[in-house]
């Protein structure tokens, strides 16, 4: 598995495509950072002059053109949500009679060249499924762990990471891979190779489709100036749940905090009233647009303490394209994407003490960490020339195999 596969000869099929985008949730509706890639890449793709259009779960919103009804609650009210309706709503996911539906009507009305899954938690493996069904050329990009964990993270309910795949896992997972092999997608995006690897090492049908294609950064923008003799800023935006390493942090900063140091915390979550209870914590709840830039213009450094396998935080990106450093732990793909200067601030999960060593090291030289923009993973022009390569080949062996 490499970065940047690319497809053999000059562009194939035309220049143009109808590409037919699956997401789960949408913009203004999201939980994370793969909506939000997915409705960022929808936008870039048409101003390359493609036409792209959207399926989601019950979300409407720009491009949708079809919506799966999401039953017994909406996706994004899953945290408030008691465990018998949570087990409901997994076992709606087993096979969710609708989607069929809906997916055969937009396939039928916008013909699409091309269609792009991302995550389709609550759409069952009729989502993954029906587009070799109806003869579509697939590509899915993997941004999470559904297609291993029923939960979608590796997770356990009380937010620690699964040290191995439990038996109702294993069993619902094995049933809907059993499915999607027979009517797979041509080509499957890792967004680091840590997802691509655990993916591949246990589902067979994967083996011979997958690439890894890194989440884009933009060109460097850094805020302005910090202020000469301001403290030392530490940052932490997203939702805010054990798993993601919130209470770690918080516990961490307890220990620097006599330094001087400032830590601001941005999000929402189950985790939210630790965060404003903390003593010195700076909470500013879920921000977004110009209020988050403002926020990053405060911040020396993020710190992304995740302790499950968190494959590809965008957030990484968002601190490397300002110039921020970054404080990341060594879970998922986060060692891939955190800046080299940064490698020596990777700390293993969960561990405070060692958050805290990272941060005390940060201040006492923040110069030392600070990224270069030459280490820039991918910019979106290349990423947006692999997607395209993508389609193309999963165009072409659509065709091959219906020759």
């Amino acid at each position: 598995m490499g970065c940047l596969p690319s497809s053999e000869g000059p562009v194939a099929y035309g220049l143009f495509m109808r590409v037919l985008m699956v997401s789960s949730l949408w913009p203004p509706e999201i939980l994370g950072g793969a909506e939000q890639y997915a409705a960022a890449l929808t936008s870039a793709l048409q101003d390359r002059g493609h036409e792209v259009s959207v399926i989601t779960l019950g979300i409407d919103g720009a491009d949708v053109i079809g919506q799966v009804r999401s039953w017994p609650y909406a996706m994004r009210d899953y945290e408030r949500q008691s465990g018998v309706r949570r087990a409901l709503f997994h076992a709606a996911d087993v096979a969710r009679l609708g989607t069929g539906t809906v997916f055969d009507r937009v396939l039928a009305e916008f013909r699409p060249d091309i269609v792009h899954s991302h995550v389709v938690q609550g759409m069952s493996a009729t989502a993954l499924t029906r587009p070799h069904l109806r003869g579509v050329a697939h590509v899915h990009t993997l941004h999470d762990y559904w297609l291993l964990c029923q939960r979608d993270s590796l997770v356990r309910r009380d937010g620690t990471a699964c040290a191995t795949r439990c038996p109702s896992c294993r069993a619902v997972t094995g049933v809907r891979n059993q499915q999607i092999s027979r009517h797979p997608p041509e080509v499957v995006v890792g967004v680091s190779e840590a997802i691509a690897h655990r993916h591949t090492a246990e589902i067979p049908w994967m083996r011979d489709r997958t690439r890894v294609i890194y989440n884009p950064v933009a060109p460097p923008s850094p805020g302005p100036p910090r202020a000469p003799g301001a403290p030392v800023t530490f940052g932490y935006f997203g939702r805010l749940g054990a798993d993601k390493g919130i209470l770690t942090l918080l516990a961490a900063y307890e220990q620097v905090r006599p330094t001087g140091v400032r830590l601001v915390v941005a999000g929402q979550g189950a985790e939210a009233e630790a965060v404003r209870n903390a003593p010195g914590v700076d909470f500013r709840g879920w921000v977004s647009g110009a209020e988050k830039d403002g926020v990053f213009d405060e911040l020396d450094c993020l710190v992304v303490p995740s302790e499950w396998a968190d494959p590809a935080p965008l957030v990484l990106n968002e601190a490397r394209s300002r110039g921020v450093a970054t404080i990341g732990s060594a879970a998922g793909g986060i060692p891939e994407l955190v800046a080299p200067e940064c490698a020596g601030l990777i700390v293993p999960p969960g561990d405070v003490g060692a958050l805290a060593g990272a941060m005390g090291r940060f201040a006492s030289e923040p110069a030392a960490f600070a990224p270069m923009p030459a280490a820039l993973p991918i910019d979106w022009p290349d990423h947006l020339d692999a997607i395209e390569a993508a389609y193309r080949d999963a165009r072409r062996q659509r065709d091959d195999h219906e020759a």
